[in-house]
């Protein structure tokens, strides 16, 4: 195993553990019945024999969302990219999704950083990572934290597509078709055709 596996396997798995996740490969889930919460380890591609990089993404999924927007049922294990909410866990230490947070990597470039990046993003996760996704308790509290959002998020179609169909799915149907129906309008042609299709398929 190299030190990010190292890291995985002795301070964030059984932490993660205990709190309901499951583990494959450098990810985790947790079901929690209409959501899922994921949270995944990235390595850095710019990682090298002797200096391995990381950063942390968090998301919250939505089986029934996946499966309208793509046809098809999500696939058992979940990734942060396909999440209704994501983020890195560097705007969540900083509390600031604005999308001005600066991306938090750590680098382990010697063993006994294993240990201490461990002990760190342990407690991370125990104090501010597992409370955030606690707090996702309902769509309300989903859509509130999307509203919220700044940046990148708030721009990427699919995160649009999702917002339109919490909106969609709290009674604000007017909302949701008008964010469907920018999309369509929109330049991208491949979004624009997927999003026509959610919106046909809203009841």
């Amino acid at each position: 195993m190299n030190r990010i596996e190292n890291l995985a396997k002795g301070y964030l798995t059984p932490s993660l553990k205990k709190s309901g996740f499951k583990k494959k490969k450098l990810s985790w889930n947790r079901n929690r019945g209409s959501f899922i919460d994921v949270i995944e380890i990235q390595e850095s591609k710019g990682s090298v024999h002797g200096c391995e990089r990381f950063t942390i993404n968090i998301g919250v999924f939505i089986p029934s969302f996946y499966e309208l927007v793509w046809n098809e049922p999500y696939k058992g294990f979940v990734k942060e990219v396909d999440c209704v909410v994501r983020f890195r866990l560097g705007a969540l230490l900083q509390e600031d999704f604005t999308g001005k947070a600066l991306d938090t990597w750590w680098d382990l470039e010697a063993d006994e950083d294993v240990d201490k990046t461990g002990v760190e993003l342990k407690s991370d996760l125990e104090g501010k990572v597992l409370p955030f996704l606690d707090s996702m308790s309902d769509l309300n509290h989903l859509h509130d934290f999307i509203d919220d959002m700044a940046g990148w998020q708030q721009q990427y179609p699919l995160m649009q597509i999702y917002f339109a169909l919490i909106k969609n799915s709290l009674g604000d149907k007017e909302c949701s078709v008008n964010i469907l129906n920018d999309l369509i309008s929109g330049k991208n042609q491949a979004w624009a055709d997927r999003a026509k299709k959610v919106a046909s398929a809203l009841p």
